[in-house]
């Protein structure tokens, strides 16, 4: 299977990049959340689902706030295409 045909609902998203992050109350990550990082990360308004790509980032992006890192370090960061690693 090539891994761009998986995809993630927004759902499993919020779940997967909650558990990655840990369930404390500090770092909550809701969909209104993720829906500022799609914003932040120039996906189309209102996805549904996100293929594995698209997860990569959000998962980078994940990491780099679980970290303590700021939103101007991240755009900074996301000036360089390669700035999280592509599954491809």
């Amino acid at each position: 299977m090539n891994h761009s045909s998986v995809l993630y609902s927004r759902r499993d998203a919020v779940e997967l990049l909650s558990e990655e992050r840990g369930r404390s109350p500090r770092h909550l990550l809701t969909p209104s959340l993720l829906s500022k990082w799609c914003a932040d990360l120039g996906f189309k308004l209102g996805l549904k689902e996100f293929d594995t790509d698209q997860m990569a980032q959000l998962r980078a992006m994940n990491q780099h706030y679980a970290c303590g890192g700021s939103r101007k370090e991240l755009l900074n960061k996301m000036r360089n295409p390669q700035w999280y690693q592509s599954p491809n």
